[in-house]
């Protein structure tokens, strides 16, 4: 187990070196090449307690889902969706008067992050049973915000559904990460800020510690969830008017800014 987790740690160390910009003024890098030097700016900072960053990024990059009228699973009010090669960033406004537990808020993130129909499951949430990888911890804890997610593999069978992200043979246990691929705080693959209050929830992942194939398109969904029962999931759409039955929609699809 101390092997495993060394291990993650020079993986992280790694990805930040990767991910840190070239040297240089007005990207002047010691690199050569065409393109080489170029320097990353993050147009997301998740330590302002400001989303007005968002008000700034190109509009046809931003993704986003409202809670669609007359569906019962409201806990989630809306999301907006931005990535580019390095993060992955998410804007989510949470119904505080549905979601009233604040001592551990399970908040999932659900991934087709190769954009293929081919792999992944999970069609409990989404009619596109399409998830690869799905990230799991709390959006709140002890009242606090934060995101930090652990990291599950799709195990079941494509296009299938049941919560089927541990390999069946080797069943999750503490001393695993219940299974995880990446288990919960191994490697810092996110952070998180409350915005005007903890309704209002800005997160940041680096891509580079998801152990995903990104495409240049790829869908994504929500949920959060009281006691381990989801409450809310986006995108989301209206119960069927004849029976009240919960009716499912695709994931959000997103767009990839290079």
């Amino acid at each position: 187990m101390k092997k495993f987790k060394f291990a993650l740690m020079c993986a992280a160390a790694l990805a930040f070196i990767a991910c840190e910009p070239k040297n240089g003024p007005e990207g002047e890098g010691d690199g050569e090449g065409e393109g080489e030097g170029t320097e990353y700016v993050n147009p997301i900072d998740v330590t302002d307690g400001s989303a007005a960053d968002w008000d700034a990024l190109p509009a046809e990059y931003v993704a986003s889902a409202v809670h669609a009228e007359g569906c019962s699973m409201d806990g989630l009010k809306s999301v907006k969706v931005y990535c580019d090669e390095m993060y992955l960033n998410v804007l989510v406004e949470v119904n505080l008067e549905v979601v009233t537990d604040h001592a551990w808020t399970s908040f999932h993130i659900y991934l087709n992050a190769d954009n293929s129909a081919a792999t992944g499951g999970y069609g409990d949430e989404f009619t596109d049973a399409d998830a690869e990888y799905m990230l799991e911890t709390a959006i709140y804890q002890e009242g606090a915000v934060a995101y930090n997610p652990a990291v599950f593999k799709w195990w079941g069978e494509v296009g299938g559904s049941g919560w089927l992200w541990t390999d069946p043979e080797n069943p999750g246990t503490a001393e695993n990460g219940w299974g995880a691929v990446v288990p919960e705080g191994t490697l810092p693959i996110g952070e998180a800020q409350a915005v005007n209050g903890i309704g209002t929830v800005e997160i940041q992942l680096l891509k580079e510690l998801i152990p995903a194939q990104w495409a240049d398109q790829f869908s994504i969904g929500f949920d959060i969830q009281q006691n381990w029962t989801s409450v809310g999931i986006l995108p989301n759409a209206a119960d069927d008017a004849a029976t009240a039955a919960a009716v499912l929609a695709n994931k959000l699809v997103v767009k990839v800014k290079k």
